[in-house]
């Protein structure tokens, strides 16, 4: 009747085309979130890179995080760590220090930069660490010790075919490819001279973040600004001698 038709125009109007462009800006919002949440639900992965000293190597590492997975603050997951030597009892790892105590070094362990990644973003991450350790050799050569070592840690470790066929098409060429060898622990030396970079189960050689003071910190000859080394907040304070919530000391 008069009634239906009229509720029916009354419909039309308040379906006018602001309204219906508001809708589907509403539900292109919806679908933007979902397709967010998606992404926050796959699957991460835990991985390290080492090249010589950490410090510089983090940096590189925070500015992919920072760009590419627009992370901030405590999202930021790069810490300098030590990995690749024995497994402690207390899963305490120390720099060196007066003590003695968990010397990473007597441990036989790497300075590393560890990290969670989505895996999708995983060739992004090889990539960078072959544009930090070019040739699998470090710029800090003035370090030397098979504390400086070439070395990068993935689940499974060479047994990752997956991962492992990612890392080496990351590689700017075949020949530094090859230079990935399987890593055995505590008695793989120095790298400085062959290049080699060692592939570490991260099941097997897991990695134990470093010493607060360690994080976030500036290169021998690079300075990276305050705002950078302020991210030291977010760091969690180990056990080691040394360390301290205040920032603790300073070793190159």
């Amino acid at each position: 009747g008069p009634r239906v038709v009229w509720v029916r125009s009354m419909m039309r109007k308040m379906l006018s085309a602001p309204l219906l462009l508001a809708l589907i800006a509403r539900q292109g919002s919806a679908d933007e979130w979902n397709r967010k949440l998606q992404g926050s639900a796959e699957s991460h992965l835990e991985v390290y890179f080492g090249c010589g000293c950490f410090w510089h190597m983090q940096h590189g590492f925070v500015e992919l995080e920072m760009s590419s997975l627009k992370r901030r603050g405590d999202r930021i997951t790069a810490r300098a760590a030590y990995a690749g030597g024995t497994r402690p009892d207390d899963g305490l790892v120390c720099y060196h220090n007066m003590e003695g105590k968990a010397d990473y070094g007597m441990m036989g362990h790497a300075e590393v930069v560890s990290m969670s990644i989505p895996q999708s973003t995983f060739p992004q991450f090889a990539q960078r660490f072959w544009t930090l350790c070019q040739g699998g050799l470090r710029q800090d050569t003035q370090d030397a010790g098979s504390e400086y070592r070439s070395v990068v840690g993935l689940p499974g470790g060479w047994g990752n075919a997956a991962l492992l066929q990612i890392l080496k098409g990351q590689a700017p060429s075949p020949e530094d490819a090859k230079k990935l060898v399987e890593g055995h622990g505590s008695s793989d030396g120095d790298t400085l001279t062959t290049g080699e970079v060692y592939v570490y189960d991260t099941n097997k050689f897991p990695a134990y973040t470093a010493e607060k003071f360690h994080q976030f910190h500036d290169d021998m000859r690079d300075q990276y600004g305050s705002k950078y080394n302020e991210f030291r907040r977010f760091a969690t304070q180990t056990k080691c001698p040394g360390d301290s919530a205040a920032g603790g000391l300073s070793f190159l």
